[in-house]
């Protein structure tokens, strides 16, 4: 999706928004990446969507907090 082109209908009616979808209007989205969400959490997230068949992907790019999860998170496979 970040080229542009929607990989389910192969379209090219995608559209970013830095935290384009919210959850909650006083605290937004948040992707917890410890115990300690207070402090470590991933507010800004890229969200990506098609405009012709509505799917929908999220990206964070905050390379610390990746880093972070893959030390906290379960890896899968």
């Amino acid at each position: 999706m970040k080229d542009g082109k929607c990989p389910k209908c192969n379209s090219k009616t995608v559209f970013k928004k830095r935290m384009g979808i919210t959850f909650s209007s006083s605290s937004g989205f948040y992707v917890t990446i410890s115990k300690d969400w207070a402090t470590k959490s991933i507010k800004d997230v890229d969200h990506y969507l098609c405009t012709s068949c509505g799917y929908l992907e999220m990206y964070v790019e905050d390379k610390a907090k990746l880093e972070q999860v893959a030390k906290d998170w379960e890896k899968v496979g």
